[in-house]
């Protein structure tokens, strides 16, 4: 017998290259006797060992397997607890068991009654095990608990390259081999070592040998030189698949290490990189995972998505893609996720063919259909009232007299249909995307950004070329007179003009202005325009229109806090009645769209005509018993109807109004576009492009995406509600009880005074609607757009005799979901 070499790789694992005196590779681990200690391999030598060494316990050199001898592999049949395996399986042997699919080493300590024995496996745990499962019995005896491990260091150190000599020697003999067969053809020897090597080689070849397990022994047939060949090709695309698959871990933890040390200053720009590199494939799944709305991603990217969060070690759900993402800057802090599902962008793209077709019609303005009818109004001082973010700019306001002394109020609406025509790029957006939608960071809006905000606008910069006057835009304007009593009198004029805007104004300026009063104000036209709202509005209750008087919360934050840790988020309260402008602004927007239903009607017009059911009201002795404002808003509010669109004239209740069609927003809402379209067709005398059915289809499929929409904008201003809040965390809440939520629960609805935000509390005491509270923030989960408060002090009880009792049986109950019960009926309230 000769001397076997052992080559010892980096990190000190033994790599058996050598061969034996029959120039076969050779193993070398010395058994752990203490006769025959193992040598000490060392970094970058090589360790001789003498295959004459004796040994007990089959090892190399053992007397029991000498060169040459055959000894055929004892192995238990799977499905047999009783006979082979009871006369072979005794303390001292090695055996290998199966365990969910996966081959175990173990050595047997002691029976464990008739069919079980104790073991202790490669992880040195000692259990019993039914004889049933072990699938092969190494030859030899009298091992030890030290030789599981020599054993399976020398089965992870075996070189699987030598089963390509193994098999081209095996293919000239196409035949099954057995396992003690292959050993001798690897190593030149097949006692328990070889063996078990070879039986872990062969069971994690894929390439070369096809095993075989019947009748409770193994085999392995050489596989044609056809199949290898495939199997080759399959292992290498496997492998090329793995190594890729750790080049993309190595390249997302670097992202992701990067992004904990400092945002990127561009998620766009990160996102390019990406483009740019093999593994786009998998970052791009991941969006679409995290931001395609549920069940609506391709079987295919939702795949490899889930692939890619397992290989992160992450659970396969669009939330965790979220989270990934962000960790890794792809998304920001404080993305806007509904939105995104809702397949809107915060950066307010558009397609390039419309960025395109937007800069091509300011450099070449389309023909004015309307040119001939257009009426020049510029000599009217046009007021146009906004918040001061405001940069889509709808309507403007004049008041002018005619000959007889009587007040003729105008109501000037921006004219985007003078720019688009039913049919083309911009129409069809407009309607897919139905109307803009606005957030705390900013605008999504209907048309491309520089059409919205330039020639459809009111005082709107005109394109080059254009067919007006510098400082003059077109508009659709109407012009109506009142009754004495406040209702809608004669329609003087509804037609296209051109407009100079004089002046520009907010809802602030205009408040303090008309705070000062008639002869001391600086703009005598507006104090004539809210003398008439304030008319109209007279008129309109005693018809019964229903006013929701309910402070609403505006949030704002800058959109380059969105990638911020503590974005600068404000949140400030909104009451539409207790601005002068916004009632004035607001009653005069009425009065257009009154006066378009009735010219509509009496010239049997289809168009998108509003309205609303009268709804079920509490009994008048229990409105009266509420303090007047947002608490009687609030009981209000829980009876109102859903508001309906129909080609033909229908009563609204809320406005008290028996035609109504909304006309003075065509730049952010598509039916106000559908209106204009029409009215100007009628007034040219052609065929109407939206006809009863197509405004039947129309508003029919947008409902769907309008709530979803809604649900977007209503999800995000959550988010930043809450993290509103939780920057504020310790800070305490003035709050007005507005009614019971559910009586039976002892929960409340409440508004919080400085900031106009609604929420549910729960008392352990009486109140009534009109109760002042002191609030403070319990938990706040931002992700989900939820906050949770809680009853710190009572500041003032009102003089409200309305019972929970009362309220509860004249107020209709709201449905709650499972989730939110779940939450508004968590008691720790502290």
């Amino acid at each position: 017998m000769g001397t076997m070499i052992v080559g010892v790789a980096a990190g000190g694992i033994p790599v058996s290259k050598a061969r034996g005196a029959r120039g076969r590779p050779s193993l070398d681990l010395t058994p752990a006797t203490v006769s025959a200690p193992a040598p000490a391999f060392k970094k970058g030598r090589c360790a001789t060992w003498s295959r004459n060494q004796g040994g007990s316990r089959g090892d190399i050199g053992s007397p029991v397997y000498q060169k040459g001898q055959r000894t055929r592999c004892k192995a238990v049949k799977s499905h047999s607890s009783t006979g082979k395996s009871a006369d072979v399986l005794q303390p001292g042997i090695l055996i290998n068991y199966r365990k969910d699919d996966k081959h175990i080493l173990a050595l047997i300590m002691e029976p464990d009654g008739k069919k079980n024995w104790w073991i202790v496996d490669q992880r040195g745990r000692r259990f019993s095990l039914p004889a049933r499962t072990v699938s092969l019995i190494l030859p030899g005896g009298n091992f030890l608990v030290d030789d599981v491990q020599r054993f399976a260091a020398a089965a992870e150190a075996a070189d699987m390259s030598l089963l390509e000599i193994a098999w081209a020697v095996a293919a000239e003999e196409p035949r099954s081999y057995s396992l003690p067969e292959l050993a001798m053809l690897l190593f030149d020897e097949d006692h328990a070592l070889p063996q078990y090597v070879t039986f872990c080689m062969l069971l994690h070849d894929e390439v070369y040998f096809k095993p075989a397990f019947k009748g409770g022994v193994w085999s392995f047939e050489p596989r044609s030189a056809e199949a290898v060949e495939v199997a080759e090709a399959a292992a290498a695309a496997e492998a090329a698949a793995a190594a890729a698959k750790a080049a993309f871990l190595e390249q997302f933890s670097a992202a992701r290490a990067a992004a904990a040390k400092a945002r990127p200053a561009s998620v766009t720009a990160a996102l390019a990189a990406w483009k740019q590199g093999p593994h786009w494939d998998r970052v791009a799944a991941l969006l679409d995972f995290a931001l395609t709305a549920p069940g609506k991603c391709p079987e295919s990217i939702d795949s490899l998505a889930r692939d890619t969060l397992l290989l992160l070690r992450r659970r396969p759900e669009p939330d965790v893609a979220v989270s990934v993402l962000t960790e890794a800057g792809l998304l920001r802090l404080h993305e806007p996720i509904p939105l995104l599902r809702a397949g809107r962008s915060a950066e307010q793209e558009f397609g390039t063919h419309l960025e395109k077709a937007a800069q091509a019609m300011l450099h070449s303005p389309p023909p004015d259909p309307d040119v001939c009818r257009r009426l020049d109004l510029t000599h009217l001082a046009v007021y146009t009232v906004d918040d001061a973010s405001t940069t889509e700019v709808d309507d403007g306001l004049s008041v002018t007299t005619d000959e007889a002394g009587n007040r003729l109020l105008w109501v000037h609406v921006a004219d985007p249909t003078r720019w688009i025509t039913p049919g083309d790029v911009f129409d069809v957006e407009a309607r897919n995307r139905s109307r803009t939608l606005y957030f705390p960071f900013g605008a999504v809006p209907m048309f491309p950004r520089v059409l919205a905000e330039g020639p459809f606008s009111l005082g709107g910069s005109s394109p080059s070329g254009g067919d007006q006057a510098a400082g003059t835009c077109c508009a659709f304007s109407v012009c109506a007179s009142l009754n004495a009593d406040g209702s809608l009198g004669a329609v003087v004029h509804l037609t296209p003009s051109t407009i100079s805007v004089s002046h520009r104004l907010t809802y602030d300026e205009v408040d303090a202005d008309l705070g000062l009063g008639p002869g001391m104000c600086q703009y005598e036209d507006l104090q004539l325009i809210y003398e008439a709202a304030r008319l109209r509005r007279s008129w309109r209750v005693s018809r019964g229109c229903i006013d929701i008087d309910l402070p609403e919360p505006k949030l704002e934050v800058a959109a380059d806090e969105l990638d911020k840790a503590r974005p600068a988020v404000t949140c400030t309260k909104l009451s539409q009645w207790e601005s002068a402008a916004r009632t004035m602004v607001a009653e005069m927007m009425i009065l257009a769209g009154e006066a378009v239903g009735t010219v509509g009607a009496q010239q049997h017009l289809p168009l998108p005509y509003r309205g609303q059911e009268v709804p079920q009201l509490p009994p008048q002795e229990v409105l009266d018993a509420l303090p007047e404002g947002p608490c009687r808003g609030y009981a209000l509010r829980r009876c109102m109807t859903r508001s309906v669109i129909e080609p033909a004239p229908v009563r609204h209740a809320s406005l008290a109004l028996d035609a109504y069609v909304q006309f003075t927003s065509p730049i952010r809402r598509y039916s106000d576009i559908m209106t204009h379209f029409n009215l100007k067709a009628h007034l040219r005398g052609e065929p109407l492009p939206f006809p009863a059915p197509a405004i039947c289809s129309i508003t029919n499929s947008a409902v769907e995406l309008n709530r979803e929409l809604g649900r977007a904008e209503g999800d995000v201003s959550k988010y930043w509600a809450a993290e509103y809040l939780r920057q504020r965390g310790s800070c305490g809440w003035p709050a007005l009880v507005l009614g019971w939520f559910r009586a039976e629960l002892n929960l409340v609805a409440v508004t919080l005074e400085d900031l106009g935000l609604e929420t549910i509390v729960k008392v352990d005491f009486p109140v009534e609607a009109g109760d002042r509270l002191l609030l403070k923030v319990a938990e706040v989960d931002v992700k989900a757009g939820f906050y949770r408060m809680y009853v710190d002090d009572r500041l003032s009880t009102s003089s409200s005799s309305i019972s929970a009792e009362a309220a509860e049986a004249d107020q209709p109950q709201e449905d709650l979901s499972e989730e939110e019960l779940e939450r508004l009926l968590l008691l720790d309230l502290a």
